[in-house]
């Protein structure tokens, strides 16, 4: 009965953890968007600078993902996970405590964590729980968005509280990736007592052969240039509805509104996908659904009509990230040629990812607005569609005859 009893514990746990973690890969991030106008007023910094801070945690992500499966094999996936989880609570701490180069180096380490619980909480999921993969991942999935989406709305009503600013709306967000140290640090004892080291040791950098499959390129660039209009709009999406008459206050709520509409989508898509022999069709009505809410944002000025294209946008984006995911598993045959594609889509992804709030920032400068940056995400709306077009087919990559 003890055992029995200590199994329960160490097991809820476990799942307390992923929850945590899946909390902590979106909100530091999310959470600049809206308090922009606070500290880049304070540090007196450009759009191009604000730009550079949104595309460094991608760029992290894109170049640090590779190693994590090798550092993971060494240390454990949940002693990997810990760790990651502390140099976040210090990324989220430090990049508020000073001014631009603080923020940089606090804003490095935040993509570097992040890129750790990226590619290591799916494999953690269905290492530990491989009967109830679909739940998990979408209580992790809702766990991710829900707390993106309140980072979001409530960032700017703490930067506006008395007593309080900017720098604190930023740093409260450390709570959670504290909490995810603790409750791993709980784990510990189990970890050890058990020797369990859930992550394989897989080679997961894609090889010349991945790098030759049409469909592997097709997956790789939906992931990519979908993650490019999500992370343009977490960074910019704030800023362009104060441009249209919104106060800071009401675009980090409209900003909430559109992360919460994520949030069934990113519980349900992967269920829906996993049973469609096809996912075509599905692919490209979501990228289109990025096109049709852009387009409503694009048109719309100072009117809460602008609420049901944001809807859209959620689902659009919910969709997407959610195919990405599954395409993963169901363009391969075995766990190891999944983590070869995850490890190429996700490195390569992120990297065209970073290009997009950087480039969107410099561009609005340029072009004195945001008119021509948002026809930009909307053709790579239309990219997304097609692409989903392919890499929704029910096919599977041939490793041996890419190679």
């Amino acid at each position: 009965m003890e055992e029995i009893s200590k199994s329960k514990y160490y097991v809820t746990l476990l799942v307390l953890a992923i929850l945590l973690i899946g909390a902590t890969l979106r909100s530091p991030i999310s959470s600049i968007g809206p308090l922009v106008p606070f500290f880049r007023e304070d540090l007196g910094i450009t759009n191009a600078t604000v730009g550079f801070l949104n595309t460094l945690p991608l760029l992290a992500f894109g170049l640090f993902s590779p190693f994590i499966p090798k550092i993971s094999s060494k240390l454990g996936m949940e002693v990997t996970l810990l760790l990651s989880m502390a140099v976040l609570f210090m990324g989220v701490t430090l990049r508020a405590v000073d001014g631009v180069y603080m923020l940089v180096f606090g804003t490095l380490l935040v993509g570097l964590s992040i890129a750790v619980g990226n590619v290591l909480s799916p494999g953690l999921i269905k290492s530990t729980f491989p009967f109830k993969v679909g739940l998990m991942t979408g209580l992790y999935s809702v766990s991710m968005n829900l707390v993106s989406a309140l980072s979001a709305g409530l960032s700017v009503s703490i930067a506006l509280s008395p007593g309080y600013d900017w720098r604190f709306a930023m740093q409260i967000w450390g709570i959670i990736p504290a909490l995810a140290v603790i409750v791993l640090l709980l784990r510990l004892p189990g970890i050890i007592t058990t020797r369990k080291k859930v992550f394989a040791k897989i080679d997961a950098r894609p090889g010349k052969g991945l790098l030759k499959s049409k469909l592997a390129w097709a997956v790789t660039l939906f992931m990519g240039l979908q993650s490019l209009i999500a992370y343009s709009l977490f960074a910019w999406l704030p800023i362009i509805l104060t441009t249209k008459g919104f106060t800071e206050s009401e675009a980090g709520w409209l900003m909430t509104t559109y992360q919460l509409a994520l949030l069934p989508i990113a519980f349900l898509a992967p269920i829906v996908a996993s049973k469609m022999e096809n996912q075509s069709r599905l692919a490209f009505i979501s990228g289109m659904m990025f096109f049709v809410g852009l387009l409503g944002v694009s048109l719309i000025s100072s009117s809460y009509w602008v609420v049901p294209f944001l809807i859209i946008i959620g689902i659009g984006a919910g969709t997407t990230f959610s195919l990405a995911m599954i395409f993963f598993v169901m363009r391969t045959g075995t766990v190891e040629q999944s983590s070869q594609l995850s490890a190429m889509a996700q490195s390569i992804g992120y990297l065209i990812a970073a290009a997009g709030p950087l480039f969107l920032g410099t561009l609005s400068e340029f072009a004195n607005g945001w008119a021509i940056p948002l026809i930009v995400l909307m053709s790579v709306a239309v990219m997304v569609a097609l692409l989903g077009l392919y890499a929704g087919r029910p096919e599977k990559i041939d490793f041996e005859e890419a190679n």
